[in-house]
């Protein structure tokens, strides 16, 4: 099946939005990139023994290695009735904590915000009274909860909590100005993708610890939240958290950070200001601080240069080098076949996976025909099973 859909969203994106409308990623350009690389080391800290060793991270650079170990204190919401959008009988518990970057965060997103809802009768009913916990991570553009309800409904059906949480440039948590979810610089880009995975280490970690001994963790996304599911997953490993009680499901998710350049989504992006500023220094700072990072030209820009740029500037995160071995008990990929907004990073990912699982046995794959917005949308039912099947691995 053709990506139909796909191609829509393509077309549309060359020939019907404006070049420099707020609906293109980074229409204000490149931002503050120094900023974002300091948050993005501070990010690394929690990486810090895969990044010291992929040559990333300078051991000067870890400035201060208890913030990983610190801990974080929960506001704790009290228990309400869920919306019937979750089921029936089902508990809601909002909750908060500050991140570990307020001070590098716009202060609309200093609060990490997630919603955690359970069964009413108290989680898994199995024999052995383990519970089951998988937290559902958004994919782009779902700013609140509306794409992960109906995938949430089904798990709680079954006896698993979910955690829903909100990332940091997403819905409250967004900057003034900013329009929905699209990010308004390159360097909120690298902010929003650095923060994402320790925030969710958090998250994991004081539910795990508040839900007790023997709990299981599944840590799912479509994707966007696909590959920030499998960065939280390896910052947990590195964290002390037993890969035993871990688990991911990725779905529709890349390896790096390429689908911005190579996948659909390139359509969608201001290139005409982030070529603009390369070469005409019309944002001063950020032209020296995006030239910086490719050793280019200051004049004469092209777009495939404003790409190496890009991908320069965001090569802190390829999850290649962030990658922790046997950090999870089981890995669930599942893939469009004609997926054109991943670019060519699924066989990457596949491999990424496939390295974090404990071993061969707790690996699955299954490709789906049709592209990205058709399985999105067209194929959504697949994806709470996928999330079931993870947690059956995990038993094995």
């Amino acid at each position: 099946m053709a990506a139909v859909l796909d191609h829509v969203f393509e077309f549309v994106g060359r020939n019907l939005v404006s070049s420099r409308s707020k609906t293109r990623f980074f229409h204000e350009g490149w931002g503050d990139l120094a900023h974002a690389k300091a948050v993005a080391l501070r990010s690394l800290e929690y990486f810090d023994s895969v990044a010291l060793s992929s040559g990333q991270l300078e051991r000067g650079d870890v400035q201060d290695a208890s913030r990983t170990r610190s801990g974080i204190e929960i506001d704790w919401g009290r228990d309400v009735d869920a919306d019937d959008g979750y089921g029936v009988d089902v508990i809601r518990q909002d909750a908060s904590f500050e991140s570990p970057f307020a001070d590098m965060l716009p202060a609309e997103s200093r609060r990490v915000l997630f919603a955690r809802l359970r069964p009413g009768r108290g989680g898994d009913a199995r024999k052995d009274g383990a519970r089951r916990v998988a937290i559902l991570l958004p994919c782009t553009g779902d700013i609140d909860e509306w794409y992960r309800r109906s995938i949430a409904r089904e798990l709680l059906e079954s006896g698993v909590e979910c955690v829903i949480p909100t990332i940091a440039y997403y819905g409250a948590r967004a900057p003034r100005g900013q329009w929905r979810h699209v990010i308004r610089t390159v360097s909120e880009a690298k902010i929003q993708l650095s923060v994402t995975p320790v925030e969710m280490m958090e998250i994991a970690r004081a539910v795990m610890e508040e839900s007790g001994p023997g709990t299981e963790l599944c840590l799912a996304g479509v994707s966007l939240g696909g590959t920030m599911s499998a960065l939280t997953a390896c910052a947990l490993a590195r964290n002390a958290v037993d890969a035993d009680s871990t688990s991911v499901c990725c779905i529709a998710a890349a390896n790096d950070c390429t689908p911005y350049t190579d996948g659909s989504i390139e359509t969608r992006l201001a290139w005409d200001v982030l070529c603009e500023q390369l070469a005409t220094k019309s944002d001063e700072a950020a032209a020296v601080e995006a030239a910086a990072c490719w050793g280019g030209h200051e004049k004469g820009a092209t777009k495939e240069q404003a790409r190496e740029a890009f991908l320069e500037a965001m090569s802190e995160l390829n999850m290649q080098a962030l990658v922790v071995e046997k950090s999870v008990r089981s890995a669930v990929f599942i893939t469009a076949k004609n997926d054109r907004f991943v670019g060519n990073t699924t066989e990457a990912i596949a491999e990424t996976l496939q390295t974090m699982a404990t071993d061969s046995n707790g690996y699955w794959r299954e490709d789906f025909d049709g592209g990205h917005l058709q399985f999105i949308f067209g194929r959504k039912s697949v994806i709470a099973p996928s999330i079931k099947r993870a947690f059956e691995l995990n038993r094995k």
